[in-house]
């Protein structure tokens, strides 16, 4: 059995570890929330680009666009440049390697070979993950921190529409964390280009949380009926030159809220990683303290029974 100092000196350190925990646990949990607020406060500006989308798509042929081309390549030689989001720092669980094992899999399944494959890592984890597998790194980013803004992604945008533009993949994604609820982050991947006004649609709708104190269910009528009214307007200068001003903000936007939903749910898994490591440090502090208690009554009974046979020798 461990001396009492040793188990003394255990218990110091599982209490530390465990006030340590609980103040991570406590700052995830107010960045949450935050980053659930800097969402839906996008939203309407995400909505209103939207709106705009669709009535520009009343007056000129949207399908024309290069950015809205599909390109030649198909199965084994398609390239895809991924724009993967992930976290600077780990302690959040299983979130990062959910993230990077849906993204193989979703290539895998459409046979896409590695070196067509190009990555623009937003994130250290994506980076080190993707680098160390064989994947083209286009590009390496720094996490925006949690005070991003839509403008922090014109220069991801410039980049990425000009390899789309040049031909050097035929597609681009966006892979990152979808925050549905406290307890439940799905890994998600979103075309970028070529530009889906559907996939934009789907990526307004999807901000709301499923579930907690800021999902809200009626938002999803509420784009439908706007857009179902668009109607033939006249543009100033043009309706392309109102276009060409306008992609670069939606894949901006679409960009940052991705950012903003990974951010929520790596906070989210960081809360609930830390919140399982208390638990299991109260058990473990509990198990050394009762340890301790019967180690410290086994040595006080020790010392008795060695008094007791003194003094009974001594008759």
């Amino acid at each position: 059995m461990p001396s009492l100092r040793t188990i003394k000196s255990k218990i110091r350190s599982v209490t530390k570890t465990h006030q340590v925990t609980k103040a991570m646990e406590a700052v995830s949990a107010a960045k949450m929330r935050k980053a659930q607020v800097a969402a839906l406060v996008a939203r309407p500006y995400a909505e209103t680009a939207f709106k705009i989308l669709a009535r520009i798509s009343n007056s000129i042929d949207l399908s024309q666009h290069p950015l809205m081309q599909k390109k030649g390549g198909e199965g084994k030689n398609t390239r895809v440049l991924l724009v993967v989001i992930s976290s600077d720092r780990g302690l959040a669980g299983g979130l990062n390697s959910s993230l990077f094992k849906h993204a193989q899999r979703e290539l895998k399944k459409r046979g896409i070979l590695e070196e067509n494959t190009g990555i623009v890592a937003i994130g250290r984890k994506g980076e080190d993950y993707f680098t160390h597998r064989g994947y083209i790194i286009e590009e390496k980013i720094v996490s925006f921190g949690d005070k991003s803004i839509t403008s922090n992604f014109s220069d991801v945008v410039r980049l990425v529409t000009d390899l789309f533009m040049r031909d050097v993949y035929d597609e681009c994604a966006v892979v990152y964390t979808n925050f549905l609820s406290t307890f439940e982050q799905k890994p998600a991947m979103r075309a970028l280009l070529p530009l889906s006004i559907d996939a934009f649609r789907e990526m307004i709708e999807g901000i709301p949380p499923v579930r907690g104190k800021f999902a809200e269910g009626d938002m999803h009528a509420k784009l439908d009926k706007n857009i179902a009214h668009a109607s033939d307007y006249l543009f100033e200068p043009s309706a392309e030159a109102v276009f060409d001003t306008l992609i670069p903000r939606l894949l901006a936007i679409e960009l940052h809220h991705a950012f903003l939903e990974s951010k929520a749910s790596e906070h989210s898994a960081r809360m609930v990683a830390m919140r399982n490591a208390s638990d299991k440090a109260e058990e473990v502090e509990f198990s050394l303290t009762r340890e301790y208690n019967k180690a410290r009554q086994s040595a006080i009974t020790r010392e008795m029974s060695e008094i007791i046979g003194g003094i009974e020798a001594m008759k």
